[in-house]
């Protein structure tokens, strides 16, 4: 039963994110986000929305009245299961996308950890999630957003 479920939200998610596509076309929002590097040796967290093609990284729109760091922290939890104090993600990069039709300006978060951290996906939304190392997570096809913060993190790092 349980997959019969998740097969049915995930089939939401892409009919949702479809007819989000189509606005974006049509009006051509600014939207404002995150995403959250997530970084254990050397590695970086990336996963795999139901709804998307291409790789990303935790993430998401900011609520109303909500910091980067909160939306950062609330979405780690949505995606994957981490739990952390919007305190300890530290900003490091700001990029606007254009690919999906809107004034997308994101804010990527930074969050280095000791231990790898369990990971709970949903197998709805995020259907998939791991640590990658860099030069492997570059030759991937990672969203253009996402690919923008790699390279400026391996400058850094």
């Amino acid at each position: 039963m349980k997959r019969w479920v998740d097969a049915l939200a995930r089939t939401g998610y892409r009919g949702a994110y479809t007819l989000a596509r189509l606005y974006w076309l049509v009006r051509h929002p600014r939207t404002e986000g995150v995403f959250v590097g997530v970084w254990h040796a050397g590695r970086v967290l990336l996963l795999q929305n139901s709804y998307k093609h291409q790789l990303s990284m935790p993430g998401g729109g900011m609520d109303g009245g909500e910091s980067p760091e909160q939306a950062g922290a609330r979405e780690l939890h949505e995606e994957v299961g981490l739990r952390v104090e919007a305190s300890t993600l530290r900003p490091v990069f700001e990029t606007v996308g254009t690919s999906e039709n809107k004034d997308d300006h994101v804010r990527f978060l930074e969050l280095d950890v000791d231990h790898e951290p369990t990971l709970t996906i949903d197998d709805r939304e995020v259907t998939w999630a791991a640590f990658i190392d860099l030069d492997t997570a570059l030759r991937l096809p990672v969203s253009p957003l996402v690919r923008a913060y790699l390279e400026h993190a391996r400058s850094r790092r």
